[in-house]
């Protein structure tokens, strides 16, 4: 209890510390600190609500310049990809390299009048509510995502993420490729919509429900579960 009174009044020092130097929107980043303070719930991995996402964006360095373009996401509950889905572009105020384009089909007419990162990420919040979320090296995603935070509000996002990527690592041996295209090979995905935002969250999300019927027989059946075989996979790798 003394310990969150004592983070709540370090945020408010900060925010108003914050707010007299920059123009802040003061609704968004405190929806952002209450993402933030979200902790590792102990949730059933094949019967709750999850909400996979992936980001498409105009390079691989948001500390150069890089921004995002496009953010996608879509609902997995009681173990099925649902049609409740998130797509929605970004405008990055600048131009979008030729082989991004190439790459994502994303151009510059098509992101000329899209919101802005605060507006779309605020809908994304309010799309994910207090799900779990699931991606594929999200790390990536949310260096991207932070770089915006902090310039809008002055917080990093670090949540509790059900990692493709990272699971991968209790499924399989360390010799093996972990891409999105070689855990989709593997199995059975097909690569419908590569490199678009929504079209990667489904790829995503149907590794993830294939991969929860490995953990399962792994004897992995919660994010508790999950927690702790990190923590095993961590303690045991040299």
């Amino acid at each position: 209890m003394v310990q969150h009174l004592w983070e709540g009044s370090k945020i408010s020092i900060f925010m108003n510390f914050y707010k007299l130097f920059f123009s802040v929107d003061e609704d968004f980043c405190q929806k952002v600190t209450a993402f933030r303070l979200r902790k590792w719930p102990s949730l059933s991995l094949d019967s709750s609500r999850f909400v996979v996402f992936d980001t498409e964006t105009t390079g691989f360095y948001p500390h150069k310049g890089d921004k995002i373009i496009s953010v996608g996401g879509l609902v997995i509950n009681d173990g099925q990809l649902t049609d409740d889905t998130f797509l929605q572009f970004i405008n990055p105020n600048r131009e979008i390299p030729p082989h991004i384009t190439e790459l994502t089909g994303i151009t510059d007419e098509m992101v000329a009048m899209a919101p802005d990162f605060v507006e779309v990420y605020h809908e994304f919040m309010a799309f994910a509510g207090p799900s779990m979320l699931v991606a594929h090296c999200g790390a990536f995603d949310f260096s991207f995502i932070n770089a915006h935070l902090r310039k809008n509000c002055g917080e990093k996002l670090c949540p509790p993420i059900l990692d493709t990527y990272l699971l991968s690592h209790l499924l399989f041996s360390d010799q093996m490729s972990r891409s999105l295209e070689d855990l989709a090979e593997v199995y059975g995905v097909p690569l419908t919509g590569r490199h678009t935002a929504l079209g990667d969250s489904i790829i995503t999300g149907s590794i993830f429900l294939a991969m929860v019927e490995d953990l399962k027989k792994k004897g992995i059946r919660t994010t508790t579960d999950l927690l702790y075989s990190y923590k095993y996979l961590k303690l045991s790798t040299p």
